[in-house]
């Protein structure tokens, strides 16, 4: 096996013990992708838009209907909650 699978293997390995120790493991590709964009994303305060979350490079592949299944899923789950900023939109974003 060359030397750029066992690399990659490794990381794949490391990312999933991370995931499981974050207990994200439950989430869905599209729900992880979506957090985690929007964790990237936070302000200072931890408010991120739904607009910079839809634009950012893990969720420019995912359809609109996804992308609002996925945030819907991760706010009924607790990872993010209407920050109270705007009527919609905006989203406070709860570290796990």
């Amino acid at each position: 096996m060359s030397s750029a699978f066992e690399r990659l293997i490794s990381l794949k390995i490391l990312l999933e013990d991370m995931e499981q120790d974050l207990g994200l493991t439950s989430l869905s590709s599209a729900e992880k992708s979506v957090y985690l964009a929007a964790q990237s994303l936070k302000s200072d305060v931890g408010i991120v838009e739904t607009k910079q979350i839809m634009a950012h490079l893990f969720t420019q592949n995912i359809s609109r209907p996804t992308f609002f299944r996925a945030l819907s899923k991760i706010e009924t789950k607790g990872l993010i909650r209407n920050s109270g900023l705007k009527v919609m939109g905006s989203f406070e974003v709860v570290d796990v």
